[in-house]
């Protein structure tokens, strides 16, 4: 198993064994995006060439007030050029719910991006589109440690929100 899915493996292991603790809080059930959730994107990769990226993401949100998000994600993926290169990231996200149905989110994050310890920051909003279904828009620049960002990845994503 190579080195991201090992770390995509971990993380994910690691939220959702955290979860079962916090799910007691008087503020869980509260929001469609309160709870764990899982899925998948598509999109591309801009460094300064143009790229396709797929993956996978799970994490957790919780309320910490009404209306107010926090959450962990994972997100392991790969991206097709020339050559195809991995990447796993952690994500931290703040997020604020628009209304019960939209929730816009900043993300700040590490991780491996095609071999090199890089970070991640920026944002993105959700939609629930029906039960427990979500879609959602992101765009990250990403750089490697000691430097600023010198790539973008935007993608579209379908999440599940299990409840």
């Amino acid at each position: 198993m190579k080195l991201p899915c090992k770390i995509f493996v971990a993380a994910t292991t690691l939220i959702i064994s955290s979860v079962s603790a916090f799910a007691q809080s008087s503020y869980y059930g509260v929001s469609p995006f309160e709870g764990i959730y899982a899925g998948a994107y598509v999109g591309g990769v801009l460094d300064p060439s143009a790229s396709a990226t797929v993956g996978g993401v799970a994490g957790a949100n919780f309320a910490i007030t009404d209306g107010i998000m926090v959450g962990a994600e994972v997100q392991a993926g790969a991206t097709f050029d020339a050559t195809t290169s991995y990447d796993a990231l952690m994500l931290g996200h703040l997020g604020y719910e628009v209304d019960d149905q939209v929730m816009v989110y900043g993300a700040l994050g590490a991780g491996i991006i095609s071999g090199t310890g890089s970070y991640a920051i920026g944002g993105g909003a959700e939609a629930i589109v029906m039960d427990q279904l979500g879609v959602r828009g992101e765009i990250l620049g990403t750089g490697t440690w000691g430097g600023g960002p010198n790539a973008a990845k935007v993608t579209a994503g379908i999440l599940w929100h299990v409840q």
